[in-house]
């Protein structure tokens, strides 16, 4: 797959904020009225390559008139389709190198790896007598040099006009005077093609078909090649037909397929559109179905700001007196509760500093200072050491962190933990001084808009459902003091739900739903990007709490190209999964994250049930082994849990280190005070020591791995 992913080189050449999209199309094309610059999948050719057809497609978003190309069929009349695309394209390709010299090179070498891979033809031997004059044309204007095309007197006079037009009109006047000359000089070798039967042509990219140029310059070539759809035509200035966007097409009379306006065509230029196939990116005729870059607006929709949430959880807490009585009653137990977290997230704190102080020294420098060292100046005849040394320790890197927390319905009944979880990992970002966002996730979105309306009718072709994903920012270090404090008072609100049915006040945009964890995270790669830039971030740590896998993405339109598997576009780098399951697309987005951001990714997994932490232990042993023989495995997981009630498994699933825990409550990160009645025996207090003491250590165990894995 291509690797030089330039979607901003367009913009910059036409000097304006046009739209680039890549997708499943079979060409680039460029719609001149929308402004929409539409890329395909193209396999690596090459920089050169890249940049001679983008700077092709820029040229007709600079020259290309829209109202000259869509003019009525009479002014038109005697244009044909393929002979306008020669000459517009010499015009254009012309004024977009004298704008920018820096492309002459890139279209001279792209050409001629293309002449080399016969993008023009079979041209080792040729017969000029026998080549139209469009044909000629076209070879001269874009190959030059590579090949010894020969004029005659009067046909040198077109290839001047050709290489001198400035207007689009003068391009239509050329192209009539040509095909008046062809007429006239070589009709016998004219074509007129035939018209596409729509229901019985074939879009498979793979279809065996004639070279057009076989026998070119050869008495006896007779073609009986249908012409391309005008979807197929990147160079003519019109977007891909599909069902929705067809009408101007339609009235196009250079567009349609009539051979009423065509009359002949070039056949150099009916190969190249032929062969532009080979240069998508394909396996078995198949391409990744393409999802288009998320729009900032979605991103907007998407996330709620602290400011919003607080004022929709306000509007709970007056609605409901039932919910004030309560909170009221939280206020007064959050003080202890608050002094309770600090002491338990001294081991992830010491923990943390200690590898801190580990990366320093490791990487420590020592230097001569430039001073003598008086105690070895007696020893100047025999040692050339006599200087003093410094020791320079290593810049600490500096770290960052963002938590999405997973708010699907079968989370309730472990929230209070996790949330319990979540409050000592901000408070130990806090102790370290570590910048950190939390974010939630669910698909309780629909207070923005209409419920009724039809959550497709709006979606662009090749753009993701994002199932109502609403991501409301619950903390975050940037929020000032009174709002941080304010933040973790409700998350610890959270910690005093029982289920889905009596929990905490709760604002729309929080509530329960289900898990649109992969729309989370193409959302999270803008977050992460944000988020690095603003607080000069060098080492992130991105982490999810959840128990279950995302909701399967729907994508919406139809492709060009047969598909398979999915592309991402994110922040205009591609990330391919060979497959569309919610866990391959979850490992694919995650893996994006870690390329583009360098993040460590973190996964926190909350098993409900024994038949929940068995299917998830087996799916890690098959991520990591690709098969499902795990009695080993099963068996040193079982004992690491028993050890810690919590099992750390590397590399899994796009994670760095992935927790699982079975039961909500394994997360919690409190520890109670040792306490026994007045009156308890000795038996009594020997045992409620033991399981005071081995809670301790359980939660040590869990806040000093978690201290660890972020260092």
């Amino acid at each position: 797959m291509i690797q030089y992913e330039k979607s901003i080189l367009p913009k910059l050449l036409a000097k304006e904020n046009i739209t680039v999209q890549h997708g499943n199309y079979k060409t680039a094309w460029f719609d001149i009225k929308d402004r929409i610059l539409g890329l395909p999948l193209w396999k690596d050719m090459g920089k050169d390559v890249y940049d001679l057809l983008i700077g092709h497609e820029v040229g007709h978003a600079l020259e290309t008139p829209f109202e000259g190309w869509h003019d009525s069929p009479e002014k038109l009349k005697g244009c044909p389709r393929s002979y306008i695309n020669v000459i517009e394209d010499a015009r254009i390709e012309r004024k977009v190198k004298n704008r920018y010299p820096g492309l002459v090179a890139s279209f001279n070498r792209g050409y001629k790896k293309l002449f080399d891979q016969e993008f023009f033809g079979d041209l080792s031997s040729v017969d000029w007598d026998q080549v139209k004059l469009i044909d000629k044309i076209n070879l001269k204007a874009k190959i030059g040099n590579l090949l010894d095309v020969p004029f005659t007197s009067e046909e040198q006079v077109f290839m001047d006009r050709a290489m001198t037009t400035n207007t689009f009109e003068e391009v239509t006047q050329l192209v009539k005077d040509i095909l008046a000359w062809t007429k006239e000089n070589q009709e016998d070798l004219m074509q007129q093609p035939e018209p596409i039967d729509q229901d019985m042509e074939s879009t498979d990219p793979n279809q065996e078909s004639e070279d057009p140029t076989s026998n070119m310059g050869h008495d006896d070539y007779e073609s009986d090649e249908k012409e391309e759809e005008e979807q197929e035509t990147g160079q003519s200035g019109n977007t891909p037909s599909d069902e929705e966007d067809n009408e101007s097409e339609a009235d196009n009379p250079v567009a349609a397929n009539n051979p009423e306006h065509q009359e002949d065509i070039s056949l150099t230029d009916e190969v190249f559109r032929k062969m532009e196939h080979t240069l998508l990116d394909e396996e078995d005729g198949y391409q990744p179905l393409v999802v288009q870059e998320m729009p900032k607006s979605t991103i907007e929709e998407s996330v709620v700001d602290f400011k919003d949430l607080m004022e929709a959880r306000q509007g709970v807490i007056n609605g409901t007196s039932y919910y004030k009585e309560h909170t009221d009653e939280w206020d007064k137990e959050f003080a202890s509760y608050l002094a309770g977290v600090k002491k338990s997230v001294n081991y992830a704190v010491k923990e943390f500093e200690q590898k801190k102080a580990a990366y320093r020294y490791t990487r420590a420098s020592v230097a001569k200072t430039g001073n003598l060292d008086v105690g070895k100046l007696w020893s100047y005849k025999t040692n050339d050491d006599i200087f003093l040394r410094s020791t320079k320790l290593a810049d600490a890197k500096n770290h960052g962190m963002m938590l999405l927390i997973d708010f699907s319905g079968s989370m309730s009944g472990s929230m209070k933990y996790v949330m319990d979880q979540v409050i000592h990992t901000v408070m130990f970002c806090k102790g370290v001084n570590i910048p950190f966002e939390v974010y939630g996730f669910t698909t309780f979105n629909t207070w923005r808009y209409d419920t009724e309306d039809n959550r497709f009718a709006n979606l662009p072709k090749g753009h993701v459902d994002m199932d109502a994903l609403s991501m409301p920012l619950l903390t975050s270090s940037s929020l000032k003091k009174k709002d941080f404090m304010e933040s973790i008072k409700w998350l610890y609100y959270r910690t005093r739900s029982m289920g889905y049915y009596d929990h905490a006040p709760l604002a729309p945009c929080e509530d329960y739903g289900s898990t649109p964890l992969n729309q989370a995270l193409m959302v999270s790669h803008s977050l992460v990007k944000k988020f690095k830039a603003k607080n000069n971030v060098e080492k992130m740590n991105f982490i999810t709490f959840t128990d279950g896998e995302a909701n399967r993405l729907n994508i919406y339109g139809r492709p060009e190209t047969k598909t398979s598997g999915v592309t991402f576009i994110l922040n205009g780098k591609r990330a391919t999964s060979k497959s569309t399951s919610s866990v391959e697309v979850t490992k694919t987005l995650l893996g994006s994250l870690k390329k583009l951001y360098a993040t460590n990714n973190i996964g926190f997994f909350m098993a409900d049930s024994n038949s929940d932490w068995k299917w998830r232990v087996q799916n890690t042993y098959w991520d990591k082994n690709g098969s499902a023989y795990f009695d080993d495995y099963k068996a040193e997981i079982t004992k690491e849990y028993r050890k810690n009630k919590c099992v750390e498994v590397k590399e899994v699933f796009g994670y760095d280190t992935y927790y699982l825990v079975k039961g909500g409550s394994q997360l919690s990160a409190q520890v109670e005070d040792f306490a026994v009645d007045e009156d308890a025996s000795d038996a009594q207090i020997r045992n409620a020591f033991k399981k005071h003491s081995k809670n301790k250590k359980t939660n040590k165990v869990i806040m000093t791995k978690f201290g660890a894995a972020v260092a």
